[in-house]
């Protein structure tokens, strides 16, 4: 499941959880999971590690199968926690680009979690999955979207 856009969380969490409660993966912004925080009561809501370790340990319909928690967070590093080991989040750094080569960041989400999601299925592990979705998202932004 993907967030998708602050204001679900804000007027839609009921629904939200709902869909959570059978996620085994939930990818989000930064933006995202703060807006998911604050619409659930965090006491922290800029705290990213915290957020995903707490949605970690949400109840599963299925709980033979660990969550999986990523929050991505632009060019600043993304966080990955498992419901295995909520406590333990994990922080891949993200190889930063020169300004001049970004050209659009729109669709950059969108491509790393196709990335990460493609990764896993084809039976990659976690770390390489994020770096598959880094490397999807940083090609996206290098990108001039001229088909319109």
């Amino acid at each position: 499941m993907n967030l998708s856009a602050p204001f679900l969380s804000l007027f839609f969490k009921k629904q939200v959880d709902q869909v959570l409660e059978h996620t085994d993966i939930l990818i989000a912004n930064e933006a995202e999971a703060e807006a998911y925080a604050n619409a659930s009561g965090y006491p922290d809501t800029k705290n990213i590690a915290d957020i995903a370790s707490r949605i970690a340990r949400l109840p599963k319909s299925n709980p033979s199968k660990s969550r999986i928690v990523v929050f991505t967070q632009g060019a600043d590093h993304t966080v990955v926690v498992t419901g295995d080991k909520p406590n333990e989040p994990r922080i891949f750094p993200v190889d930063k680009l020169e300004g001049s080569k970004i050209v659009d960041t729109n669709g950059a989400g969108d491509a790393f979690a196709g990335g990460f999601l493609g990764a896993l299925v084809a039976g990659k592990d976690l770390d390489k999955a994020v770096l598959a979705g880094h490397a999807l998202a940083r090609a996206t932004v290098q990108l001039v979207c001229d088909f319109f």
